[in-house]
């Protein structure tokens, strides 16, 4: 009798509110798109992970896709929040975080399977704070900082996606790629497009 109760898993918490599963759900799909491919990651694996039902994931979210523009705009979010709160000088975007890739890739993979991506993010929290950065702290222009920060943004998803079919045999040092991106900043603040 004792080795059956043990068998028995314990009950989910109950009840939750949507908006506390919905945060489980992110967070459980995130934790996994981490560390497995995003194809194999399934509904019911990640509504266990999250400990909610699975079938939340579509009466919330309609399609695993969807869970995963969820997660996509989250991440875009903490990744502005830290581009904000590097410090002048201080390169904003480190393509080699592991958070970093695994947006671009979850971006890319978001992409190929018809979802528009785009449409899920459309403030661009990422270029904004580019943007903000190069006015406030480069000294551009406000119309040469909003270019400059889409450039520099797909400087970085490039890298991220290409560096490592481009890399020679010395190697490919991702630190002169964005030292040469900062020289063209500068030069932009000082010398703006006519």
């Amino acid at each position: 009798m004792a080795t059956k109760l043990a068998q028995v898993k314990p009950k989910r918490r109950s009840p939750i509110t949507r908006a506390e599963g919905e945060q489980r759900l992110i967070d459980a799909a995130h934790e996994l798109i981490k560390t497995k491919p995003f194809s194999e990651v399934g509904v019911r694996e990640i509504a266990e992970l999250a400990d909610v039902n699975h079938g939340f994931v579509h009466t919330w979210f309609g399609s695993k896709n969807d869970l995963f523009l969820a997660v996509m705009r989250k991440l875009a979010l903490e990744l502005a929040q830290s581009f904000e709160n590097a410090a002048p000088g201080q390169l904003i975007v480190n393509i080699t975080s592991s958070e970093v890739q695994l947006f671009v890739r979850l971006v890319l993979w978001l992409n190929l399977e018809g979802v528009n991506t785009r449409a899920a993010l459309p403030e661009l929290p990422i270029v904004k704070t580019i943007e903000k950065r190069y006015v406030e702290i480069e000294g551009m222009r406000a119309d040469v900082a909003a270019n400059a920060a889409i450039y520099a943004a797909s400087v970085a998803i490039g890298a991220v996606t290409f560096a490592p079919l481009m890399t020679n045999e010395e190697g490919f040092e991702m630190a002169d790629l964005f030292g040469l991106l900062a020289h063209i900043n500068k030069l932009l603040a000082k010398y703006p497009p006519a």
